[in-house]
């Protein structure tokens, strides 16, 4: 008899926390740290935007990382759509698309302007889930492509959030890339 109710009560614990969790947000904004490949860091501000209940949200985001031993600067921003589809009460699966442009400054050019523009896009496939009530993952497929400098490559993404309550959280991701990591810490707001 205590075998049998000591079940019914961690089923019915369980199912308490199932229904606690609820499925990531598409609309939140983050401050970020970010760090290169151990040669430059930064911050950055990036986040989204969903449009009521459709799955659509925009995506925006901004950096800017020092290269170390050098005068040099890295200015990043991407914009874009992605769209959010429910497999269940807490993972999404996602696609994004956004147009990305790049600005590294301060090295001579050929021009003698000192700055050199790339510009691209991004096209992402990924799934974000509650792993538990406080707790977030993500993965992601990353193809990037655009002019001679980014000449098209593949690269993944790994990530999670640590839910400090409904609204804030700590993240973290590394994106792995052929030539170059890229790891972010930050502070979200999810709404």
């Amino acid at each position: 008899m205590k075998t049998k109710t000591l079940l019914i009560a961690l089923a019915l614990a369980a199912t308490s926390a199932a229904q606690a969790q609820e499925a990531p947000s598409t609309t939140w904004i983050e401050a970020d740290y970010i760090n290169i490949d151990g040669d430059a860091d930064g911050h950055g501000l990036r986040g989204s935007f969903a449009f009521g209940d459709t799955g659509l949200y925009g995506l925006g985001g901004y950096s800017r990382a020092g290269l170390d031993n050098s005068p040099g600067k890295l200015d990043a921003w991407e914009l874009g759509l992605g769209y959010a589809h429910a497999l269940s009460n807490t993972t999404l699966l996602f696609g994004e698309a956004a147009y990305l442009e790049d600005e590294l400054a301060g090295f001579v050019t050929t021009d003698g302007s000192g700055i050199v523009g790339v510009e691209g896009y991004r096209a992402s496939i990924g799934v974000r889930s509650a792993l538990g009530e406080r707790f977030e993952g993500l993965l992601k497929a990353n193809y990037v492509d655009g002019d001679e400098f980014l000449d098209g490559g593949f690269s993944g993404t790994v990530g999670a959030l640590v839910k400090l309550n409904q609204t804030w959280g700590i993240s973290g991701d590394v994106t792995f890339g052929d030539d170059v990591q890229t790891y972010r810490l930050g502070v979200r707001a999810s709404f």
